[in-house]
């Protein structure tokens, strides 16, 4: 395996991996030229390092799932900082999600957010075209999103990891 200090993790928003969120985020996490971990819904072209993908055993996997796949995978391979590709609306959960692994973990990770995604315009983040419903709209999204964000963790990491 690849030896390095930084790594990406992608989450994907929405499935499959053609439509344009997970294109940008793709985009995004390959143009670091770093180890990326992600999902197969994301779009990687031409990787120009490693890409490691989290087993999926519910499609897509869950954030939190996610999350704790990618720090043992920073953890294996060394990763000191790791930085944080997603879709706008995700993005939040993505981090607190992240930090709460690497907590649990008892490591020293430090987290970042690949400052790219904020050039991609807002409205292009959900994609009527996506197959998982709740990325197709603001509308779709937003319900079951502020439950997660309010639930306590001893509550979402039940349902969520």
């Amino acid at each position: 395996m690849e030896k390095t200090e930084i790594g990406v993790i992608g989450f994907a928003f929405g499935v499959d991996c053609n439509i344009i969120s997970n294109v940008y985020v793709g985009k995004t996490a390959t143009d670091k030229g770093v180890p990326i971990f992600t999902q197969k819904d994301l779009f990687i072209e031409n990787p120009t390092s490693t890409v490691d993908y989290i087993e999926e055993k519910e499609d897509p996997p869950p954030t939190l799932r996610i999350a704790r796949e990618a720090v043992k995978w920073a953890m294996k391979l060394g990763i000191k900082e790791l930085w944080v590709a997603a879709a706008r609306p995700h993005l939040w959960r993505c981090v607190r999600d992240l930090k709460y692994a690497i907590k649990e973990a008892g490591v020293q990770i430090q987290v970042r957010v690949c400052d790219e995604i904020g050039m991609y315009p807002k409205k292009e983040w959900f994609c009527s075209n996506s197959t998982q419903k709740r990325t197709r709209s603001p509308k779709d999204w937003w319900p079951r999103e502020i439950i997660l964000r309010l639930m306590p963790m001893f509550i979402y990491k039940r349902i969520a990891g």
